[in-house]
């Protein structure tokens, strides 16, 4: 969703919301979050939000949707310019996200009632992959097939490899795990 395309309240109600619910997220847990402190913190009333959102489950779908979007519209608007390889930008994106945002969204794939409610994120996610692989549409359907595997493996071990700075930063520097990732990479291809 481009939220530039809507009307200056939702922008300015959805942006509250997404900053403040990330305030949330670095005090407490997504499961002890309820709508009610969502909405104090970010200004708005109960009634506004569920005119927006099903539930907070509802909400947590369109904020990883939203984060997606950043990281991945930062890879794709990045790409031709800095001349870099779009899953290291899209790496790179990752590794500034905050860990309570990254450990919310690697505990979503471990808890499998959750992961119901975000199936729709993981087929937006898979859908801009796609576009990226093949560049929208291909003719040859099995070269297409293979671009899309190969993407998957890549994005699994992009995921994985933030998750292993994040709980290994102390050791190893963010320069140092850019190379590593980089290397990772070019075995992968």
């Amino acid at each position: 969703m481009v939220m530039e395309n809507l009307d200056l309240r939702i922008q300015k109600t959805y942006k509250s919301l997404i900053k403040n619910f990330e305030g949330l997220l670095n005090e407490k847990e997504f499961e002890k979050i309820s709508v009610t402190e969502i909405c104090d913190a970010a200004m708005i009333r109960r009634p506004t939000f569920y005119q927006h959102f099903l539930d907070k489950y509802d909400f947590l779908t369109f904020f990883i949707k939203h984060k997606m979007n950043l990281v991945f519209d930062y890879a794709f608007q990045n790409i031709n310019e800095k001349e870099g390889d779009f899953f290291v930008l899209v790496f790179e994106q990752l590794l500034n996200e905050s860990d309570n945002v990254l450990e919310l969204i690697f505990s979503i794939q471990m808890n499998s009632d959750i992961m119901l409610e975000m199936a729709s994120v993981q087929e937006y996610g898979q859908k801009m992959l796609r576009t990226h692989v093949n560049g929208g549409e291909s003719k040859n359907k099995l070269q297409s097939f293979v671009n899309e595997y190969k993407g998957q493996i890549i994005m699994g071990v992009t995921i994985q490899s933030v998750y292993w700075y994040k709980n290994n930063k102390d050791k190893i520097g963010t320069e140092e795990m850019i190379k590593l990732y980089k290397r990772t990479l070019e075995k992968l291809k």
